[in-house]
């Protein structure tokens, strides 16, 4: 029984895995051109269509030059904290750009921009972020924060809106409402208010307003925000890059991020100082508590010690009138002696009756004048008395006014001694009291240093609190950022996504790509031999021919042989042939035995015994057609002589005589006989292993310059292996698309070790309009004449 499947492929160390050359990539080029094209142009008109869906995409960058708790200029409440013996926990700023990208910055920037509330507009296909651009303004009243919605307002006039949101099952609710007064929706209460942008142009054009929670709208900008070191990674020069879909938004939402940390960084920063501050106060209100009590205590003892303002100044005091008063007493001393003196000599005058010295020291000056009035009277006596005696009237007069003169300055001089006695005595009294005084003043003051030690320690500390105090204010009013700007937040207003030009070029090449692709993957997938170049690289045996597809008309029209010897099949059988004379030996006398067998049945190797015998017998030669396949009889019965003698008959009755088993081939045959298989027999390998059948054949040869045997598939049978030694060329026929390419490795194998002698290849049913053919140009049977010399002869030489 025979197996019409196909052998399984070999599995050797030969096998080669399915490639595609570069031929065959310019070949579906070639061939499919128009498809590439048509799938390029969907590639691209759909490239277009999906960037035109998406938004626009904008790009911004700012420039920050970080400055670092450690090395900040930035440490007076550190270094107060500090001389205070008081850890200022100060915060590292190494990592303070990641800083920059915490949820917490960017919640306080939505927050602060009210960004997790947007407005858009639908433009073509895509839609715009109005952003300060929006007509309208929603605010948003006793939802929940957790809570995202879409609303989508139209303005209808001046006053009213037409509002529509989605319900829980999907469905859109329409409601009217008036600008400014609240509207409430089953998840939030809202207010409508027009910008200074609202303009008659708006109405009946739809605003659609997306609120979303804080941290969610945080969470996507985040997304858009990367923070980069440009020059090297000990830098503190940061780049921040935040993408957007608002250009307006993206420089907003950078610039605000900068300054929402810088904020956080001084407020972090000034915690210290806010710590000192509150250290200082509070120390300074415990010091001040105690300082009054030790002043009340100074002043309580001050006030009973009868010091004036301290011990030592009281001293000073006490002894600087001390002082004072034993030089007054001195003075006064010097007076009396002065007055004693001139008492002795006012009683000398008397006695002696001289003149008195007006030098007297004295600084009374009445005593000074009656002394005067004394030595006047004295002068104009002694004058008078000289002259007219001491008894004259006006010497008399004269003696009397000096004695009295005398007597008053006595008196006065009495007096003034009387006074200046008194007054030392009083002196003398004052300075033993002082002088008791400092001493009391000495005990005590060895009572009052630790009183005024205290004092002056806790006055100290108070001070110096107090410039601590102006210092951490001072400190905390210049308090510098972290951040320095650089660079405010800038870049193009255009958008960097999506490019539309890049998406129809990708979409257009993907297309391309994508057909291309396509076509060579079913070229991949197709491991079939369809052509003469889909053989091996390891195959070594020619393509003698490649026979092309016959249409749907040709083939109802052909049984067997080709009716049109002028058709293109007929000058593809015509171009065998020669090929054929080409590979045969040439031996003096004789033909040859041609074989003709295949892998599978169906493969059309008796359709090209039979005209490749016509083909012969065109070229006037004579042949002889046998059929040798002993269990199916193909040629035989498509000829019409099941029953009839044949092959069998002379191998059974074990004779060469072939009279009347070899019959011509019709009438118009022209040369060309036909030798049948004959009767069925049981063991048609046992027939074909007699060696008549080479005696016989080595007869035939001599009577016909051709001998083509239609033999069996040789992947099936062993019949066709003893016929195939027998004979002189053995011709494979291989059905286009049907055999598996790597099962032509066994069949070289064959060859090489003399199984398949002389062996070519004959490719069936080529679809010479396929792509492979319309790289190479190898239509020629549709290009040429039918039936003339000049493409014969051409194609010939290039089958050779």
């Amino acid at each position: 029984m025979t197996n019409n499947t196909a052998p399984t492929p070999p599995v050797t160390e030969n096998t080669e895995e399915t490639a595609l050359s570069l031929d065959t990539v310019l070949t579906i080029l070639r061939r499919y051109w128009f498809i590439i094209i048509l799938a390029a142009l969907a590639g691209g008109t759909a490239a277009y269509y999906l960037a035109g869906k998406q938004n626009y995409i904008y790009q911004k960058t700012a420039s920050v030059l970080m400055r670092d708790a450690k090395t900040g200029s930035d440490a007076s409440s550190e270094r107060i904290m500090a001389e205070l013996n008081i850890d200022p926990n100060a915060a590292n700023l190494a990592n303070e750009s990641l800083v920059l990208k915490s949820t917490a910055l960017m919640n306080k920037v939505v927050e602060d921009l009210s960004l997790n509330t947007s407005y858009w507009q639908k433009k073509d296909f895509r839609e715009l972020d109005l952003y300060h651009a929006t007509p309208l303004l929603v605010h948003f009243e006793q939802i929940d924060k957790q809570r995202a919605c879409t609303l989508n307002i139209t303005p209808l006039d001046e006053k009213r809106f037409m509002l529509g949101h989605p319900n829980d099952q999907g469905e859109l609710i329409l409601l009217e409402g008036f600008y400014g007064k609240p509207l409430t929706l089953p998840f939030a209460t809202i207010s409508v208010h027009p910008t200074s942008l609202m303009t008659d142009a708006w109405n009946g054009k739809t605003v659609i307003v997306r609120h979303s929670p804080v941290l969610e709208t945080a969470n996507a900008l985040l997304r858009g925000l990367t923070i980069t070191r440009p020059d090297s990674k000990e830098s503190s020069l940061l780049e921040m890059t935040l993408t957007s879909s608002n250009p307006q938004k993206a420089e907003d939402t950078l610039n605000h991020l900068i300054q929402v940390y810088n904020q956080i960084s001084k407020d972090e920063r000034n915690k210290a100082s806010l710590k000192t501050k509150i250290f200082i106060r509070d120390r300074l209100k415990e010091l001040g508590a105690s300082l009054s009590d030790v002043d009340k205590k100074l002043t309580e003892f001050k006030t009973k010690s009868d010091i004036v303002k301290d011990a030592d100044t009281t001293m000073s005091a006490d002894f600087s009138t001390s002082q004072a008063l034993e030089k007054e007493i001195f003075d006064l001393e010097t007076q009396i002696k002065l007055a004693s003196t001139l008492a002795d000599n006012l009683k000398e005058s008397e006695r002696k009756h001289g003149l008195i010295s007006v030098e007297t020291g004295l600084p009374d000056s009445g005593i000074a004048r009656q002394i005067e009035h004394y030595n006047e009277a004295y002068l104009e006596y002694q004058k008078i008395a000289g002259s007219a005696g001491s008894q004259n009237p006006i010497a008399v007069s004269l003696r009397d006014r000096m004695n009295s003169t005398r007597a008053a300055a006595n008196k006065a001089l009495s007096n003034y001694r009387s006074n200046l006695d008194l007054k030392l005595n009083q002196l003398i009294n004052k300075r033993n009291s002082l002088t008791e005084r400092l001493t009391e003043t000495a005990i005590k003051e060895q009572e009052i240093i630790p009183l005024i030690r205290e004092h002056k320690v806790k006055e100290e500390l108070y001070l110096m609190l107090l410039s601590k105090e102006q210092e951490n204010a001072l400190a905390m009013a210049v308090t510098e950022s972290n951040a320095r700007v650089l660079e405010t937040a800038h870049g193009s207003n255009l958008p960097i996504s999506p490019k539309t030009i890049k998406y129809v070029a990708g979409g257009t090449a993907g297309g391309a790509l994508l057909s291309i692709l396509a076509f060579m993957g079913a070229a991949m997938l197709n491991n079939k031999v369809n052509n003469k170049h889909d053989l091996p690289a390891a195959n070594r045996q020619p393509v003698i021919a490649e026979l092309p597809q016959m249409s749907k008309k040709e083939s109802k029209n052909t049984k067997l042989f080709i009716q049109d010897e002028h058709s293109v099949i007929a000058e593809c059988f015509h171009i065998l042939r020669n090929n054929v004379d080409s590979m045969l030996p040439r031996p003096e006398q004789g033909g040859h035995v041609i074989l003709v067998t295949s892998t599978l049945p169906g493969e059309g190797k008796t359709f090209t015994s039979a005209n490749l015998a016509a083909a012969f017998a065109y070229a006037g030669k004579k042949v002889l057609l046998i059929d040798g396949d002993f269990r199916k009889s193909s040629l035989t019965r498509r000829l019409g002589g099941s029953g009839r003698k044949g092959l069998t008959s002379i191998l059974l009755q074990q004779t060469t005589d072939t009279t009347g088993i070899i019959r011509p081939l019709g009438e118009n045959s022209r040369g060309m006989d036909i030798l049948y298989t004959g009767p069925m027999v049981p063991n048609p390998v046992t027939l074909l292993s007699h060696p008549l059948l080479g005696h016989i054949l080595g007869i035939l040869k001599k009577q016909y310059d051709a001998v083509i045997i239609d033999a069996p598939p040789y992947g099936i049978l062993a019949d066709t292996a003893i016929l195939a030694s027998l004979s002189d060329i053995t011709l494979y026929a291989v059905r286009s698309g049907k055999i598996d390419k790597r099962y032509l490795l066994q069949i070289q194998q064959l060859a090489d070790q003399g199984k398949l002698p002389n062996m070519a290849y004959i490719i069936n049913g080529v679809n010479f309009k396929s792509a492979s053919y319309s790289y190479y140009g190898y239509g020629y049977g549709y290009q040429y004449g039918y039936g003339t010399k000049e493409p014969q002869q051409t194609s010939r030489k290039q089958d050779k």
